[in-house]
Parts: structure tokens; C-alpha cells; sequence
């Protein structure tokens, strides 16, 4: 048996970007679209990092997409109204997003281990900081997930403890019965960890990390590890 069956788990929710396929791949992709917003792409992330660091583990002031919006857009253009702020993220990231997802593949066993873990009866969730469209879908997993949601609906960004807790509570499970798999070590797995959650790492560079349960590098791996 594998570590989910022997600890109870009844989901399995997974981050998305960097977890099911290459961040760097799209990060390249976009990077390339934005070169002609470069300026508020840096103000963004800088933004972003902030608000992470200020929000911490912890709940945070807002609990919905457009109080999280209003937060950034006062962030990044005090005094502005926050409808300028929108369609500008949604003019250099959110539709270019989008578009260029189409050209991702998933890492090798994706599905396969996807399809193992339905078969098997696990809830399969997924919840990711960015906007999740139709990226399930693009890689050719959306028919197997019961739920997929972004961070910013619940009004904060990983590692809050906030969207951990409420999907959580949307799927009807404990924590201790949910394993959260990302790849990344602060926003997903001290995240996760916080909430009371099981963990794993996907990473092919880290091989010890305390803070997690499980850590692999291949999906491959994480079906014999995992289920």
C-alpha cells in the first residue's frame, strides 16, 4: 500500500503550474509576450512578493477576488480606481495566459497517475495562485478533478492559510485527510504544512526538505510513492 492509503488520505489536491508541467517553459512563453509591459510586469511581481511576505502563513485582511484585487491595485497604483488596475493585469497576463497555455505538455505520467488515483477513489482537487481557465484542460486532465479553484477566489495568496483551509472545507475532509502536492517549497508544502495537511515535493534538485512528507521526481515516482 501506498502512503495515502496508509495515513487515511481521502484527497489529493495539487498545485498546478511547476507540478503537473514545466514552469519554466511557460514562464519563458510569457516573459517573451510582456517584454512591451516589462515595467509593470516587474511592479506586479514585486507586488505580489510583497503581499505574500506581509500575509505570511497567516489568514490576511481579504476573503474574495475582487477585495484581493482592490489590495493590489492600491499596492501598485495608490489612488487609482482598481478597474485600471484589472484590465491591465488582464491585458498583460490573464489573456496572454491563456493563449500561449495552449502550447504546454505535462510532465510524463501526468494522466496516468491522475487516473490510478480516481480509479482508486481519492478526491482529486486542484488549487494554483494563478487563474486556472482552461489549463486542466489543455493538458488533458480536467474530466478527472472533482474541484479546481485559484488561491484568489478565496481572496489570498499561497503560503495563507486561508485557501488551503477553505478548500478544505468546500470538499468536505479534515486536513489530516488531504495530501497537497506543488513544487514549491515556501507557498505550497509551509503552506499546506500549516493548514495541517500531508505534503509532497515534486523536485528534481531537492532530495531532503523536513517540512514535507514525501518528496519525488518523476510521476512515475509519485504513483508508487503515493497510491
Amino acid at each position: 500500500m501506498g502512503y495515502a492509503a496508509d495515513n487515511g488520505i481521502k484527497a489529493l489536491i495539487f498545485d498546478i503550474d511547476g507540478t503537473f508541467y514545466p514552469k519554466r517553459a511557460m514562464m519563458l512563453r510569457l516573459a517573451t509576450s510582456s517584454l512591451l509591459h516589462l515595467p509593470f510586469a516587474l511592479k506586479y511581481n514585486k507586488m505580489r512578493q510583497r503581499l505574500r511576505e506581509e500575509t505570511g502563513l497567516g489568514e490576511g485582511d481579504t476573503s474574495s477576488l475582487i477585495e484581493l484585487q482592490r489590495v493590489e491595485s492600491q499596492m501598485m497604483y495608490p489612488g487609482k480606481t482598481p478597474d485600471y488596475f484589472i484590465e491591465k493585469e488582464k491585458h498583460v497576463f490573464r489573456e496572454p495566459w491563456e493563449r500561449l497555455f495552449a502550447t504546454i505538455k505535462p510532465y510524463p505520467g501526468v494522466r496516468a497517475a491522475l487516473v490510478k488515483a480516481k480509479d482508486e477513489g481519492f478526491i482529486l482537487a486542484a488549487l494554483s495562485d494563478f487563474p486556472i481557465g482552461t489549463k486542466l484542460k489543455a493538458l488533458g486532465i480536467e474530466d478527472l478533478f472533482d474541484k479546481a479553484i485559484s488561491t484568489e477566489e478565496y481572496g489570498a495568496l499561497k503560503p495563507s492559510v486561508r485557501p488551503f483551509r477553505a478548500i478544505l472545507e468546500e470538499l468536505g475532509i479534515k486536513a489530516g485527510e488531504a495530501l497537497y502536492t506543488g513544487d514549491s517549497r515556501s507557498k505550497d508544502i509551509d503552506g499546506a504544512k500549516n493548514a495541517g495537511m500531508h505534503t509532497a515535493l515534486i523536485s528534481r534538485s531537492v532530495s531532503v526538505y523536513n517540512n514535507t512528507d514525501i518528496i519525488f521526481s518523476s510521476w512515475d515516482e509519485f504513483g508508487k510513492m503515493v497510491l
